[in-house]
């Protein structure tokens, strides 16, 4: 079964995305001066933030039995397909603009930060098919948090 892309947030993180090109430049206060590369970080940033706690009310609300096998299951393929979006435009930007340096890495972290919550978002499938099945759940649930607190600089 393929988890679920909606194509109307891609062509609107597209467009963003699009908009973002060439490269930002930072002043000296650290403040992006090109304001659709802003908003991609910004908009990126709670993506991930966001993916990451819906993931985990979503583990909450299943192991609690608030939430049915089917509707985990409905939820966790949204938030694979969302990610998978993200992914691929991302690594469109950074295949046709020319970020440099600190911009390149942070939308390569991003990448993977979007990785690591896809791969927790199965690791929730096989939990909601096997209730003993927890260990990717965990680990990619671990490393998935130390990344995006690294990236939002969050102690």
């Amino acid at each position: 079964m393929n988890p679920r892309k909606p194509k109307v947030l891609v062509l609107v993180i597209f467009a963003v995305l699009v908009a973002a090109l060439p490269a930002a430049a930072q002043s000296e206060e650290g403040i992006t001066e090109d304001p659709a590369l802003y908003a991609v970080g910004a908009l990126g940033a709670s993506n991930l933030y966001t993916s990451y706690f819906l993931l985990g009310t979503l583990a909450d609300g299943y192991a609690t039995a608030a939430y049915t096998a089917q509707f985990a299951d409905e939820l966790a393929r949204d938030v694979i397909g969302l990610n998978e979006s993200s992914i691929e435009v991302l690594e469109q930007l950074l295949r046709e603009s020319s970020l440099a340096g600190a911009d390149k890495a942070l939308v390569e972290d991003m990448i993977t930060a979007h990785e690591l919550l896809v791969d927790q978002a199965w690791g929730l499938l096989a939990y909601v098919e096997d209730s003993s099945n927890t260990e990717q759940w965990f680990r990619y649930r671990r490393q998935a948090w130390e990344l995006i607190s690294v990236l939002l600089d969050i102690q």
